[in-house]
C-alpha cells in the first residue's frame, strides 16, 4: 500500500488541470519578459508567492505521476465483473476544481480562502484514499473501472482487454483498501 506522502503527491497532482487553467486566467503575469522577471524577482509579493507555489506543486504533480507510473507491480489480484466509470471524475472536476478558479492572485484574503478550500479539500482526499480521482491519469491513457466487489482498477488497459482478464490472476500495485493499479505491459500476455 501507499504512504501517505504519495497520496498527498497523487491529491496535488490531481488538481494539474487548475494549475494550468490558473497559468492562463492570470496571463498578465507571465505575458512579457518584464512581467515574468518581476515575478522572479519578487517584485509583487502575492503574485510571485502564488507562482512559486504553483510551479513547486506542477513539479509534485509531475514526480508522482512519474512514480505511479513506474511502480513495481508486486501482488497479483483476480477481478470479476469490471465495468468502467468516469462519473466520479467529472464530478470532482466540477465540484472542486472550477471554484477555485475564482482567486485573485493580487488579493491575501482570497489566497487564503482557497487555500483553506485546497486543506479541506486535501484532507478529505488523502483521508478516504481518494487517490482514483485524478483527471491527469486520463490524460496519461489511465481509466478508471469498478469491479462487482466495489474495487477500484487504475489502469491503461481498456475495458474490453480487462474483461478478458476477468478471473486471471493478474500483476497489480495496490494503492489502498480495494484500489488497485494495473498495467498493460505488465498483465498481457507478452503475445498479444
Amino acid at each position: 500500500m501507499i504512504s501517505v506522502l504519495f497520496r498527498i503527491g497523487l491529491y496535488v497532482s490531481s488538481f494539474f488541470p487548475l494549475y494550468v487553467l490558473l497559468i492562463i486566467d492570470n496571463y498578465e503575469y507571465y505575458s512579457t519578459w518584464r512581467e515574468f522577471k518581476n515575478i522572479l524577482l519578487y517584485e509583487n509579493f502575492l503574485p510571485s508567492t502564488f507562482s512559486y507555489v504553483l510551479l513547486i506543486l506542477i513539479i509534485l504533480s509531475f514526480i508522482s505521476l512519474y512514480i505511479i507510473m513506474k511502480i513495481r507491480l508486486n501482488e497479483k489480484h483476480k477481478f470479476i465483473g469490471v465495468c468502467k466509470t468516469e462519473d466520479n471524475l467529472l464530478s470532482y472536476v466540477v465540484t472542486y476544481l472550477v471554484p477555485i478558479l475564482s482567486i485573485d492572485i493580487t488579493k491575501a484574503n482570497s489566497l487564503l480562502v482557497n487555500l483553506g478550500l485546497f486543506s479541506l479539500l486535501g484532507f478529505i482526499y488523502v483521508k478516504n484514499s481518494l487517490v482514483y480521482l485524478n483527471p491527469l491519469f486520463l490524460f496519461f491513457r489511465y481509466n478508471v473501472f469498478l469491479t462487482e466487489n466495489n474495487e477500484v482498477l487504475i489502469s491503461d488497459l481498456d475495458i474490453y482487454e480487462l474483461k478478458n482478464l476477468e478471473g486471471e490472476r493478474i500483476r497489480t500495485r495496490v494503492l489502498s483498501y480495494k484500489i488497485y493499479l494495473v498495467r498493460k505491459k505488465d498483465s498481457l500476455p507478452t503475445n498479444h
